[in-house]
């Protein structure tokens, strides 16, 4: 009996850190966002369907199976809803104590998927080594380094507080790191994924205090050094020329891109239908993967892809609202990177597959096929989840360092305010003594004698006159 109960008691003092029951257990737990969670499944549900429906084909042709794909998707979010649901119920505060060790271990396992030959696999025919297989699963380290960078961003910045602003301090050790991962990513090679890591790093340094000079000539050097990477290599170089011009080779590199571009134009206002798409019969590359919006604008036209655009404006309004309310900076922080790294990721898709930006090849969150993108991308969501259900109503807003020359602008203003203050209060002592001055003269007038007046006098004086 006493090793059960202290089993009980252990198991209990176990699930109160967990929690938030602990040392931040004064903090109050509330319900969820479930405007969040409805956004979340209803993204989850629409893609599933929209992976069936871009790659039955392509099942048949490559396994024999018409639900290959939908299997293996539906795998993975049951994967990534329990891991959501596991960090919706977990205090978010938890996970700041892993995110060193985490962020050390993902950038060993990175650098030994690039320079050990025969462990990156199930990318080389595309040019690339991202993933590692697992079995009949495979698993993509780069996807886990964004959500470990967004926790390790917040948790570092979030403890220097105004010292990031100081160059030596913040911005150097920032760029160091954040250039160790993108230039990791960058040797797999992956440029769509190291600018979204640069988008997610910088968006934290920027929210977190980071001194807006700094960050500009950060931004400047790293818009440099993407430019010299992207024209480094041939096909990177072609992706450009085939984004200023996609008729430039439509049998090439441009095959793909010219096809998406056919298959939004042919969905017309409300689409083919469900289902009725032709592109996705081989014509179009990856039409379950990263060219999924073209088979939705196929599909269900410009009402299906304005349906998805809103879906995503609809989360990126409850995510950074999560963020403004957040009960500390560190839960700011995170809200802030997890938000902008979808929205961010959706936005190069959706810009890539319409010719907006020159295409790189990222997967749409939520709804494109991919286990390890949808899995992260759902913890990642849980964590967010976690942030709301402690949220408070007072905005947090972050303080800023104000310059030597504003400070002393500040100290001459409050001289200038307390010296009329001063003035203010002299002048009122003078009109004082002025009235008092007057009422005693008044008072000398009326009574010279000193008499009393009012009617207990007057009365005092009547009682003399009948005495006498």
């Amino acid at each position: 009996m006493p090793m059960i109960a202290s089993a009980r008691n252990v198991g209990q003092n176990l699930f109160t850190a967990l929690t938030g029951g602990g040392a931040s257990g004064k903090r109050k737990v509330h319900e969820p966002d479930f405007w969040l969670i409805a956004l979340i499944l209803t993204l989850v549900m629409f893609g599933i369907v929209m992976v069936f429906s871009s790659s039955f084909a392509i099942g048949i042709q490559e396994d024999g199976n018409s639900y290959f794909f939908l299997t293996r998707q539906a795998i993975w979010a049951l994967i990534g809803l329990s891991g959501m649901a596991v960090t919706a119920l977990v205090d978010y505060h938890f996970w700041r104590r892993f995110s060193l060790p985490a962020l050390i271990m993902i950038i060993l396992l990175m650098a030994a998927l690039v320079f050990i030959p025969g462990l990156g696999t199930g990318g080389e025919s595309w040019g690339a080594k991202r993933w590692i297989d697992l079995g009949p699963l495979s698993f993509q380290p780069s996807e886990v380094a964004k959500i470990i960078l967004v926790i390790y961003l917040a948790d570092w910045l979030g403890q220097k507080g105004k010292k990031i602003r100081n160059f030596s301090y913040g911005l150097i050790p920032f760029a160091l790191l954040l250039g160790l991962l993108v230039g990791l990513v960058m040797l797999q090679p992956d440029l769509g994924t190291a600018i979204l890591l640069t988008a997610i790093g910088v968006s934290v340094f920027l929210v977190a205090g980071a001194d807006l000079l700094q960050l500009g000539a950060l931004i400047g050097l790293g818009s440099i050094s993407f430019l010299t990477l992207a024209l480094s290599a041939s096909y990177r170089q072609a992706r450009i020329l085939v984004f200023l011009n996609p008729d430039s080779d439509p049998l090439g590199i441009g095959y793909q891109l010219v096809q998406a571009r056919q298959a939004l134009g042919s969905g017309g206002f409300f689409g083919l239908g469900l289902g009725a798409s032709r592109e996705k019969f081989t014509w179009l590359p990856a039409s379950q993967n990263d060219a999924i919006f073209a088979i939705i604008g196929e599909e269900l036209g410009l009402i299906g892809c304005a349906f998805v655009l809103f879906l995503f404006a609809l989360l990126a309004w409850r995510g950074y609202r999560i963020a403004t309310k957040a009960p500390d900076t560190f839960g700011a922080l995170v809200a802030v990177g997890i938000v902008t790294w979808i929205i961010f990721q959706a936005a190069i898709n959706i810009g890539g597959i319409t010719l907006t930006i020159p295409f790189t090849g990222i997967p749409l969150p939520f709804i494109s096929y991919g286990g390890t993108a949808l899995a992260v991308s759902l913890t990642a969501m849980g964590i967010l989840l976690n942030i709301s259900r402690q949220t408070t109503n007072q905005v947090l807003v972050p303080v800023q360092e104000i310059s030597p020359h504003q400070r002393t602008l500040r100290r001459k203003r409050g001289g200038r305010l307390r010296q009329r203050a001063s003035a203010s209060a002299g002048a009122q002592h003078s009109r004082t003594e002025a009235t008092t001055d007057r009422w005693s003269r008044y008072q000398t007038m009326v009574n010279p004698r000193g008499q009393q007046n009012g009617s207990f006098g007057r009365a005092k004086q009547r009682s003399s006159r009948r005495d006498g």
